[in-house]
């Protein structure tokens, strides 16, 4: 009888172990980050045409380097996606969703959600007179893209004065294949408010400062936009997104610091300056 009990307390705590386990990992599952429709989510990704494997775009600075697509005015690092939105190729950023935070996959997409079917239409031919005519000077060769009317073309052949030119674009026609990792699921409101942020001015982050309102941002830029006045470009589209994807946010302000000469040399705060509004 003894051993009986024995045997029934082993089993009790065996039983015991097992549910406590199911019960951790449970709760480990339900703790991951899931994507939904309208996230914030910080990617970072490589993707390469299907059937070459040649590597068209990546985040990740060594992997363009190794593929020599390399960018020096590109800042690499995660990119920012608000699921839904498009601000990657719709086969992706359909593909987001229900993905888990912290996890990689290999998301293939066919040519109509990535850069479309090639169009027959859209490759045309003219004469190299035409081109030279209308303000053309550089070089006209197969493979070569010149710019004809604010559209890009790839220059296809060069036969007897003519030129047939492809208005496709490059990747069109291409099933893709995107390497992509799931940074991070935003959620918190402040860090998406400096998100949006960082996706226009990048590199240039360092010593800005965000102060948030009940309904506006207060962005101070110091004097970065007065040394890099192309920054000004970005203040138009850095509202628009405030306002659209942040809740509540209908006034978005920018603060700028003329700072002079003598101050920069003294060493002042840059509080003493006047402030540009």
């Amino acid at each position: 009888m003894a051993q009986k009990k024995g045997r029934s307390k082993v089993r009790k705590k065996a039983s015991e172990k097992t549910m406590k386990h199911k019960t951790e990992n449970n709760q480990t599952k339900k703790q991951k980050l899931i994507v939904k429709e309208g996230d914030f989510v910080l990617i970072d990704y490589t993707g390469e045409i299907k059937d070459s494997g040649e590597v068209f775009d990546t985040t990740d600075e060594e992997e363009a380097k190794k593929h020599g697509i390399f960018n020096e005015r590109t800042a690499y690092g995660p990119m920012l996606v608000i699921v839904g939105e498009r601000w990657v190729v719709e086969g992706l950023d359909k593909s987001l969703i229900n993905k888990e935070e912290g996890e990689e996959y290999s998301i293939e997409v066919p040519p109509e959600e990535g850069f479309g079917r090639r169009d027959s239409k859209k490759i045309v031919t003219t004469t190299i007179r035409k081109l030279r005519k209308s303000g053309y000077e550089g070089d006209l060769a197969p493979g070569v893209v010149i710019n004809v009317n604010g559209t890009p073309a790839i220059v296809r052949a060069v036969v007897s004065g003519r030129v047939m030119l492809d208005f496709n674009p490059p990747l069109a026609g291409k099933t893709l294949v995107y390497k992509v990792k799931i940074r991070k699921i935003i959620k918190d409101r402040r860090d998406k408010i400096t998100s949006l942020v960082e996706k226009h001015l990048k590199q240039d982050m360092q010593g800005i400062s965000i102060e948030e309102g009940n309904n506006s941002v207060k962005i101070d830029m110091k004097d970065k936009s007065i040394i890099k006045p192309e920054l000004h470009l970005h203040k138009k589209a850095i509202a628009e997104e405030l306002m659209k994807y942040i809740e509540g946010i209908n006034e978005v302000i920018f603060i700028e610091h003329i700072v002079s000469e003598e101050v920069k040399k003294e060493g002042k705060p840059q509080q003493e300056a006047n402030q540009v509004q």
